[in-house]
């Protein structure tokens, strides 16, 4: 797994209806769960937040004084085509 900075309109996603909640929610505390995508070719997908997205998108259409450089919380999973660590030795031992 790795964590990379993606802009959200490089994000193919779903739009789902979401509760208000969540949007009151990341306008007040931001994200507390990251958007997880995997690079599919040149596209990043989608996998867990479409509701999250969708309320972003709408934050960011409805309330002009964010920008899109304000919500930045994804993680790519690895698709089987960039090395990972998964060394045992590099685990915490404890």
């Amino acid at each position: 797994m790795r964590i990379i900075k993606i802009p959200i309109s490089q994000i193919q996603y779903q739009y789902t209806e979401y509760n208000q909640s969540l949007y009151h929610s990341i306008i007040r505390i931001g994200l507390s769960f990251p958007i997880k995508v995997i690079l599919n070719q040149d596209s990043y997908q989608c996998v867990d937040g479409h509701k999250r997205l969708s309320a972003l998108h709408d934050i960011l259409k409805n309330e002009s004084h964010y920008h899109r450089g304000d919500f930045v919380c994804v993680i790519v999973e690895n698709n089987g085509n960039t090395r990972s660590n998964d060394c045992w030795r590099g685990r915490n031992s404890h």
